[in-house]
């Protein structure tokens, strides 16, 4: 249920979609602790916590789970600090930090809280629409896209009022999980209703659009959306001319080579290269070189999404 995890200090902090959290070496697997969260009979297990990757902040992790519940927990032992319930059970999306605050989306609400206390500072609500993607979040403002097509900067200590907010042309932009905030820059992927795919990099001061790119593959959302140095990169969920990269300066798409078979992974860097796992194959990708490298791997694993492994390098040998 696209979980992810955290490393920190060599000790790996995950979930699962049933109720756990654990902490475990990252060298063994062996538990540090283990932690069930307490779920009420209504809760469909299966679903229970979906879409998360642990942010952590002094000695807190925080996770939002589909009762209703976001939690912080002690990193060192796993004890619950605080809890606070939300009104709505779908926390399908990380909670964002700042050094003082943490905000979440839940449904047509976003809420705002002092992090290591857990205290409530403001909710503001958008009507019936669903704030409905990955927030991001730097020292003034927090950015959220809704279901359909607006994106929204909230100023943090003004009680949310908006910053500015910009709509896509799109009626249903789909923008998900597919947003970056960094150097000053918002960047989303969005869908169009010609069924192309607009990547987009607005001013986060302002919100004034700086470019606007529109990638030619046809009926298919965005899967992973990243950014390394000047590169915007990601891929879609189509069997063909999936993988693209954008110049993260001028939007304007760069030529690619495409790997011999679907990405089925997140897409990490490392030493400068990109790397991701494919069905038959760990799978390094050299910019510089517009160079693949293949090593078997074989994974002995059901594929039935164009995304559904999510993997980090701990340490190359």
């Amino acid at each position: 249920m696209r979980n992810q995890f955290k490393i920190e200090n060599s000790i790996l902090y995950a979930t699962s979609t049933q109720k756990e959290i654990i902490a475990a070496n990252v060298n063994d697997g062996s538990h540090y602790w283990k932690t069930e969260i307490g779920m009420h009979s209504g809760v469909d297990k299966r679903y229970v916590i979906s879409g998360q990757h642990l942010p952590i902040q002094g000695n807190l992790i925080f996770l939002a789970s589909n009762n209703k519940q976001l939690y912080a927990f002690n990193k060192y032992t796993g004890d619950k600090v605080w809890n606070y319930k939300l009104q709505f059970p779908y926390n399908n999306y990380t909670p964002v930090l700042n050094k003082e605050n943490l905000v979440i989306s839940n449904a047509p609400y976003v809420y705002s809280f002092k992090s290591q206390t857990g205290q409530a500072i403001w909710q503001r609500g958008f009507g019936n629409t669903p704030m409905y993607s990955l927030m991001q979040i730097d020292d003034k403002k927090a950015y959220v896209a809704n279901e359909y097509n607006k994106v929204y900067a909230l100023n943090i200590d003004d009680m949310a009022s908006i910053a500015w907010e910009y709509q896509t042309e799109g009626k249903y932009a789909n923008i998900d999980s597919n947003t970056i905030l960094d150097g000053g820059n918002y960047y989303f992927a969005s869908e169009t209703d010609s069924k192309t795919l607009d990547v987009i990099a607005l001013n986060s001061d302002n919100g004034e659009l700086i470019w606007k790119t529109s990638l030619n593959i046809e009926g298919d959302d965005v899967r992973y959306f990243s950014k390394y140095n000047n590169y915007i990169f990601g891929f879609t969920k189509a069997d063909d001319n999936a993988f693209f990269m954008l110049n993260a300066t001028d939007g304007k798409q760069l030529k690619i080579r495409q790997p011999k078979e679907k990405i089925l992974s997140n897409i990490f860097v490392y030493n400068g290269d990109l790397s991701f796992l494919t069905k038959n194959y760990f799978v390094t990708y050299n910019l510089k070189a517009n160079k693949y490298t293949y090593k078997d791997i074989k994974l002995k694993y059901e594929v039935n999404d164009a995304f559904n492994l999510y993997f980090e390098i701990v340490k190359a040998n």
